[in-house]
């Protein structure tokens, strides 16, 4: 669930801000999301660690931290060299990002708590 309170924090209690980041999340962390697979199958692990690394960063901002968590482990090993099980690794989170996407602005217009 979606925790704005450091969001908040960082903007000073500006409201405004804050929706602006979460309208900004909203449109762009699906596709940065979606493009994850094909960083890991060109083997582009430069621009991956890099999605992985704003992913983190985004996610920690709205208070999702266990897909912080996850982006953070996954940002490690491709930075170590670790990739043989990114591939797995990506579409486990994927399944559990789709899940918890559908289930937290499914039929919602574009208000947050």
């Amino acid at each position: 669930m979606i925790d704005l309170a450091l969001l908040r924090n960082l903007m000073s209690g500006d409201e405004k801000l804050v929706l602006h980041f979460v309208s900004i999340f909203k449109s762009q962390v699906p596709g940065q999301v979606e493009s994850l697979p094909a960083l890991c199958a060109d083997q582009d692990w430069e621009a991956l660690s890099t999605a992985l690394h704003s992913l983190k960063t985004q996610f920690n901002y709205v208070g999702l931290t266990e897909f912080a968590g996850q982006m953070a482990e996954m940002e490690e090993s491709v930075d170590s060299g670790e990739t043989d099980t990114i591939a797995s690794q990506i579409a486990a989170f994927q399944q559990k990002f789709d899940i918890f996407w559908h289930a937290e602005f499914s039929g919602e217009s574009n208000s947050l708590s």
